[in-house]
């Protein structure tokens, strides 16, 4: 048996596989993810139900797109029962279908319980195991994204400690119960100091809350069995951490990196994401449990591990299961009931007044209007397949589109026409009809396909002058003034830009004045004849160059002054290379401040590869 878990950190994301194919590539039995950031209303189908696979999400009731985690398990490996939640909240009401022991919960109130479960951080599946002798037992697999928190959130952190002590009340309470239990995913804790890059000092490091659940809750296989505290509960440290107990001396086991700082490429990461078991069940199956670094797609990676056991697939899937969701189920309406056009239903009334009211008009009269409008539909849609069709064909796109609207148009007044006709003969017969609303609908048929016809020929909406968005106005100018100076500017620049045109025209004309000077000689003499012939055109032609240079030079001046380009980029005085600017993100006094610092990944200090400890602010000074 194979079971792995990854915090996938989005399954929508694109991990550059399809999601079947990326299953495929774990090759595992039971793959849980964490961190899928899916809402009920934003799973789609490819994400749900998985060729292969059947799987069971637990969704963020807080808000959408955030946390979540879900198990997909080979159909080959189908489990027999799964539970939404830690609480028992959520889960099914039937006994049979419930995983059940939920263990003391009297020191938790109903809304912490609520607020534990609201966050989608835990989904459990029960399956059947057999060893090599035949014998089978019950396995709980318990899927967790416990939660993360800000040293100086102390709201955050409470609700990360109560998280924890309600998972591990219910993984005793489960394993009390006789069955073996697993419980795996991100838990957001580095246990020791050899599962972190970077560690602080002891007293520090273990002072930490996280590490210290931790050590109350495992069991130290290196230890003589007794616990540290002799006022702990004898069922504690019931789990092992099956990774250090196969790999008790192995560095840079991590799991988790920074994608900001790039701390991947120097395996400046920490050990988050953990496989537990129960003490009898690690000693006895567990073969191998190793780290997967080279599986890329997320700030995190997978971990697996390998059982010494089969698993006894049920024989169908547990309520729970995403298959039997409405939207997935086949019991929904279909997408056509919703583009259909209902007028009785539009207007607002319910199913039970329509119907009411349809009968009381005779029913013929409701009917025939959507059969109306659904042929008029159907000849919109035609007609407009035809115009590509005929396009294809050769024809102008244009005149087929429009030969297209004529005919909707014909036909859309025929309708109307022949729809006149039939009701008033109905009436004539003395059936019920409302000639208001026929007249209604009619105009609306017509105004549609008037809508269809009619070619959108508005001119395009005058720009502003530019230079109204250039012109810096002074404090306390009024609005008078303001519009002035903008009258001047424009006067000015109209001025100077004839002024330009009267230069050019007349160099044209000086140059072009005397024909039989071009005709008799060849170009050099062209030259000589026209200097010599048209005296102001040199006065002429360099007063406008000096003209022009001068513009530039003032235009050049006034786009930099208003346009300012990026900073320099200074080098870093580690490895003389350009920096990275990089931006305060987080909420203080300094956020949104921008600086520049090394633009190497992050890493230890003894690593030269690593980053540099160059930082400086970017100047505010223009």
């Amino acid at each position: 048996m194979k079971i792995l878990t990854w915090n996938i950190n989005g399954i929508r994301g694109n991990k550059g596989l399809g999601l079947k194919q990326l299953l495929d590539s774990l090759d595992a039995d039971v793959i849980c993810l964490q961190e899928t950031k899916v809402s009920r209303e934003q799973l789609d189908e490819a994400s749900a139900i998985v060729d292969g696979y059947n799987s069971y999400f637990s969704f963020s009731r807080a808000r959408a797109g955030y946390s979540g985690v879900a198990t997909f398990v080979r159909d080959g490996a189908t489990p027999w029962k799964a539970e939404d939640g830690l609480t028992g909240l959520l889960q099914e009401e039937d006994e049979e279908l419930r995983i059940g022991h939920h263990g003391d919960q009297s020191s938790f109130t109903c809304e912490e319980l609520e607020a534990l479960d609201r966050e989608g951080r835990c989904v459990m599946t029960q399956h059947v195991i057999r060893d090599s002798s035949g014998i089978e037992k019950d396995l709980v697999i318990i899927n967790v994204y416990c939660p993360r928190a800000e040293p100086d959130n102390d709201i955050r952190k409470s609700y990360k400690m109560r998280f924890y002590q309600l998972l591990q009340s219910r993984a005793e309470t489960i394993l009390k119960s006789g069955r073996h239990v697993i419980v795996l995913g991100d838990i957001n804790t580095s246990h020791r100091k050899i599962d972190h890059c970077d560690p602080t000092n002891d007293e520090e490091f273990y002072a930490n809350p996280g590490r210290k659940w931790l050590d109350g809750f495992l069991y130290d296989p290196a230890s003589d069995g007794t616990t540290k505290d002799a006022n702990e509960p004898a069922e504690h440290h019931q789990f092992v951490d099956t990774f250090r107990l196969l790999h008790p001396e192995q560095l840079n086991a991590f799991t988790n990196w920074s994608s900001a700082t790039g701390a991947r490429e120097t395996n400046y990461g920490c050990r988050l994401d953990y496989i537990f078991a129960n003490k009898n069940l690690a000693q006895h199956f567990f073969v191998q449990c190793f780290i997967m670094p080279e599986v890329m797609g997320s700030d995190h990676c997978p971990v697996k591990a390998v059982l010494d056991c089969s698993v006894v697939a049920a024989k169908k899937c547990p309520p729970l299961c995403t298959r039997f969701m409405l939207q997935f189920s086949g019991k929904q309406q279909k997408l056509s009931m919703f583009l259909i056009k209902t007028s009785k239903l539009k207007c607002g009334l319910t199913k039970s007044q329509s119907m009411e009211s349809s009968q009381s008009s005779g029913n013929c009269d409701f009917e025939s209007v959507n059969q109306e409008e659904s042929s008029f539909d159907d000849i919109k849609l035609s007609g407009e397949r035809n115009a590509l069709d005929m396009t294809d064909d050769g024809t102008s796109s244009s005149q087929t589109t429009n030969d297209v609207q004529m005919d909707i148009k014909c036909t859309a007044d025929c309708l109307v026409a022949e729809d006149l006709n039939s009701k008033m003969s109905s009436a004539s017969n003395g059936l019920p009809v409302s000639h208001k609303r026929v007249f209604n609908d009619s105009r609306k048929r017509v105004d549609t396909a008037a809508k269809i016809s009619k070619v959108e020929t508005q001119p395009a909406r005058k720009q502003s002058n530019l230079l109204n968005f250039l012109v810096k106005s002074p404090i306390g100018m009024n609005k008078e003034s303001k519009s002035n100076d903008i009258k001047s500017l424009v006067e000015n620049t109209s001025l100077q830009h004839d002024r330009l045109n009267s230069d050019s025209k007349l160099q044209t004309v000086c140059v072009t004045k005397d024909d039989d000077c071009h005709n008799k000689n060849d170009g050099e003499n062209v030259k000589t004849c026209t200097k010599a012939q048209t005296p102001e055109l040199s006065a002429c032609t360099s007063k406008t160059d000096s003209m022009s240079s001068s513009e530039a030079s003032n235009s050049t001046f006034a786009w930099k002054s208003l346009l300012k380009g990026p900073p320099q980029t200074p080098l870093c005085k580690g490895h003389k290379e350009p920096c990275a600017l990089r931006t305060v993100k987080k909420s203080g006094p300094n956020r949104g401040r921008q600086f520049w610092t090394c633009n190497r990944p992050e890493g230890h200090k003894t690593n030269p590869e690593a980053r540099c400890d160059y930082f400086v602010w970017v100047s505010n000074k223009k």
